[in-house]
């Protein structure tokens, strides 16, 4: 079964959640070929729901020309789990704040899922947005706001590197080499532990 993954690491993001709760992303995402969603919405006040099947039918509707039947997604959700590893391995979507850790586990080993930063544009000295904006700058991800998500799964990427037909871009049926994304590599942890020692006897 065709999985995304949604998660918003160690706090909370609420304006995630209340979007992912719509009825159209339900339904922009089994058109897209998913079939189950997974939820991991930490300490906000804001829990995943499913919608009704008649809500995410009326949805799609409203946004797609042509709308065959579509579905809410089988649903999974949970605050905490020790690890993720189990998640990130079944899914071929993630949609993620932009955590570090996170966004690396979701890159690696490339060819194995795409991955949509959500940016959390309410955190003050905003690391997360610049880690993001980097990936995307080297089509390692996409990059977007809670309120442009939906819009994002519906129609795609105006980004002319990326691949223009949404299925193709975010959908589970081709690799992520072949939508436009990028593989990323992981630096030389060694490597970083000699330039900082260097660094240090300076």
């Amino acid at each position: 079964m065709s999985t995304a993954l949604v998660t918003v690491g160690t706090t909370y993001f609420d304006e995630l959640i209340s979007e992912v709760n719509k009825p159209i992303f339900h339904a922009s995402l089994y058109r897209l070929g998913y079939r189950k969603l997974i939820v991991q919405y930490g300490s906000g006040t804001v829990t995943p729901v499913q919608p009704t099947r008649d809500a995410v039918t009326t949805a799609a509707h409203g946004v797609f020309d042509r709308a065959p039947e579509l579905k809410p997604l089988v649903l999974e959700k949970f605050q905490y789990k020790d690890d993720l590893e189990q998640e990130f391995t079944t899914a071929s979507l993630i949609i993620s704040h932009g955590g570090a850790g996170t966004c690396m586990q979701a890159l690696t080993p490339f060819g194995k899922r795409r991955l949509i930063i959500v940016v959390n544009e309410t955190l003050m000295n905003n690391h997360q947005k610049e880690l993001a904006h980097a990936l995307y700058a080297g089509r390692h991800a996409l990059v977007t706001t809670p309120s442009d998500l939906n819009g994002l799964l519906s129609y795609g990427s105006s980004d002319e590197r990326f691949c223009p037909d949404v299925v193709r871009l975010l959908g589970p049926s081709i690799p992520p080499a072949e939508a436009g994304f990028v593989g990323f590599k992981r630096g030389n942890p060694e490597r970083l532990t000699q330039y900082i020692n260097q660094r240090l006897r300076a």
